[in-house]
């Protein structure tokens, strides 16, 4: 092979990579649609919808996703009152839209599917994910962990704006 046909195949290759890392930087897949799934939703949006900006290792927030469902990870037999309260008032507010699966630690069962879930510590997993990004109501970019106890890591706002957020709202 001579060199110039060296140079043009290198230079084919090298254009691609470009084009390629300009689709990976933009986040597009080369059809020009993007499709993000919100954890195990089978609906799928497209680039053009509202997100909210992915800046750490948070979940992005793609909206709206049909329904919200929260798995607790709590001592019910304790100190899980305030979000207990908190979590009955989001799936009175929000019926059929937002359900709520209770996890009692405290028990073998609770403890084992607690661990399983890779959690150390009572929190919650929202559709699959426990740390969001969103914007307050001041506007500001706030990322939060629903870990540990309400008011540690995360307040009743962010829970009910994290909620209010996936569903379009």
């Amino acid at each position: 092979m001579t060199q110039k046909k060296v140079l043009i195949i290198l230079g084919i290759l090298l254009t691609a990579c470009i084009v390629g890392a300009m689709f990976f930087i933009n986040g597009q897949k080369p059809s020009g649609e993007i499709e993000k799934n919100i954890s195990d939703n089978e609906s799928a949006l497209t680039a053009n919808k509202s997100e909210v900006e992915q800046k750490s290792s948070a979940t992005a927030m793609t909206m709206p996703a049909e329904k919200v469902t929260i798995k607790a990870y709590l001592n019910l037999s304790g100190c899980g009152e305030e979000v207990i309260n908190l979590l009955d008032g989001l799936v009175k507010e929000y019926q059929g839209l937002v359900s709520v699966e209770f996890i009692d630690f405290s028990t073998r069962e609770g403890a084992e599917s607690m661990e399983k879930a890779g959690l150390n510590c009572q929190g919650l997993i929202i559709n699959g994910k426990q740390t969001y990004a969103f914007f307050d109501k001041n506007g500001t970019q706030k990322e939060v962990t629903f870990s540990h106890p309400i008011n540690s890591q995360y307040t009743a706002d962010d829970l009910k704006t994290v909620v209010r957020t996936l569903l379009g709202e």
